[in-house]
């Protein structure tokens, strides 16, 4: 597997979703992502800055289908890799 060079890593709130979303990028492709639900931050900052590797290639392979804003998107797929990972992928 090929190392990612990240040129850069964002902390969004995503108040209307209730949850923290943590996102690496290269040249402006989301290489990683992450997610935690609730406003804690310390909590955020000690255990998810780092890319979910299942969640971020399920994101770029269904991102080509959705049509929001990027953040849009990614909650779009974290709504449904969540929905998918608790209730279909015994």
């Amino acid at each position: 597997m090929a190392n990612i060079k990240v040129e850069s890593k964002e902390i969004i709130w995503c108040e209307s979703n209730d949850r923290y979303i943590y996102v690496e990028k290269d040249y402006g492709i989301i290489t990683g992502l992450n997610f935690m639900q609730g406003d804690d931050l310390e909590v955020l900052k000690e255990s998810y800055l780092v890319a979910d590797k299942d969640l971020t290639n399920f994101y770029n392979a269904i991102a080509p289908y959705l049509s929001g804003d990027e953040i849009e998107n990614i909650n779009t797929a974290i709504w449904v890799w969540f929905e998918y990972k608790n209730n279909y992928n015994n």
